[in-house]
């Protein structure tokens, strides 16, 4: 046998399984193969370079996948986390909404810290092995990279999965399983941009807005989020928006007909505007709304609701104030789909949970064999969550296997 356990993909579970399993049986031996160049590559691209590695806040009903699955792997990370940590010599700081970070700010100093142990421990780390194959022994596995194969008697897969750009992301989660009768869920790409046509947003690239927005189907709100939604061309992003494509990616791909709703003065949009209509007749449209909303914002909505910027207030018709208040309490955006792939920070569906035992990551169909991380079915919103689960399935998978070889 080349290894005792191989962990196939570098990523965060896949490093956090190895720290585990060489932790809890020191004697073992341990490899981490990947497809790249180095580990951790994504790692070091989460929370805009700072790594958001947890929520405190995390709790298994935050996750869209099963619940019961998810908890057992969840409880073990927050009764670990703080030692697997202080023992990487990693300080963390707690900010706003539960978010956890490095205290230096810096996802290189996560990976940098990971890696270190992982030497440390004698964790063998093999980069461009990107596998292909895996073939099932009597003993144990056999993993197939081109033109090499490397043999071990537990196997832990921790691949990722579809979302990114260029950060390793890949969908041989089902190549090296499917042959074994293991079921993939549909996959659709998450935490991702909304997508619109051009025209109901014209102007508006790069505008920020804080705020509410709701995602619908029809008359009825599906889901609602506060924060920061940025314009983009064709698509709203930031933190709100995309916290919406978890629900909205699979209803859209099912033809289901979706809007966003926006909100930039919310319920005082009527006191604001009648209150400065009466304040000051003479003002253009435009004037009228200064410093109550960005501009650009402004002039949208002006547009939409029929009036012109350089028409004064007190000319406005009862329907063109009506019109004006509806669109800043409640602009309606039509939505066509959500960003792809490429775009998006998780995958959203992958391994179908019912194979595998959550107490343990253990397949259910393949003797000795695990899966962590995102390839998973368990998907998370944004703030951490993802990671937690990369940390929390990675530490139980690595953990199980290696006392399976005590």
């Amino acid at each position: 046998m080349d290894s005792d356990i191989l962990i196939v993909g570098g990523g965060a579970a896949g490093l956090a399984a190895a720290l585990s399993a060489a932790k809890t049986n020191p004697r073992l031996k341990v490899g981490v193969l990947e497809a790249q160049p180095r580990s951790g590559k994504k790692l070091l691209a989460t929370g805009n370079g700072r790594c958001n590695l947890m929520n405190e806040r995390a709790e298994k009903e935050d996750y869209a996948g099963d619940a019961d699955f998810i908890a057992p792997a969840l409880s073990l990370y927050k009764r670990e986390y703080g030692r697997f940590w202080e023992e990487l010599g990693l300080l963390l700081s707690t900010e706003d909404e539960g978010r956890v970070y490095p205290g230096v700010n810096q996802a290189s100093a996560v990976l940098d810290a990971l890696r270190l142990n992982l030497r440390e421990k004698g964790v063998s780390e093999i980069t461009d092995f990107a596998a292909v194959r895996i073939e099932k022994r009597r003993d144990g596995f056999t993993v197939y990279s081109e033109g090499r194969a490397l043999s071990c008697r537990r196997l832990i897969l921790a691949t990722g999965g579809k979302a990114g750009k260029g950060l390793g992301e890949n969908d041989s989660f089902t190549r090296l399983l499917s042959p074994f009768g293991h079921r993939v869920t549909r996959v659709y790409p998450a935490l991702t941009c909304l997508k619109t046509d051009r025209q109901h947003l014209s102007g508006l690239k790069g505008i920020r807005l804080r705020g509410e927005i709701c995602l619908c189907r029809n008359d009825e709100v599906l889901k609602r989020e506060k924060g920061e939604i940025l314009f983009q061309d064709d698509a709203l992003s930031g933190i709100a928006s995309m916290q919406l494509s978890l629900i909205a990616s699979p209803l859209i791909s099912r033809g289901e007909k979706l809007h966003a709703l926006l909100s930039p003065l919310g319920e005082r949009a009527e006191n604001i505007i009648k209150g400065r209509i009466c304040a000051h007749p003479t003002r253009s449209a435009q004037e009228l709304l200064t410093g109550a909303v960005n501009r650009l914002i402004a002039l949208s909505a002006l547009k939409r609701a029929g009036i012109s910027p350089v028409q004064r207030a007190d000319s406005f018709t009862p329907s063109q104030t009506e019109a004006l208040i509806g669109e800043l309490r409640s602009w309606r955006v039509p939505l066509t789909g959500t960003g792809g792939f490429s775009q998006a920070q998780v995958m959203l569906g992958g391994l179908d949970t019912r194979d595998f035992d959550g107490e343990t990551m253990r397949s259910r169909r393949v003797q000795g064999l695990f899966a962590a991380g995102e390839m998973l079915d368990v998907t998370g919103p944004c703030g951490g969550y993802n990671l937690e689960w990369a940390w929390a399935s990675g530490m139980l998978a690595g953990k199980t296997a290696a006392e399976e070889l005590k």
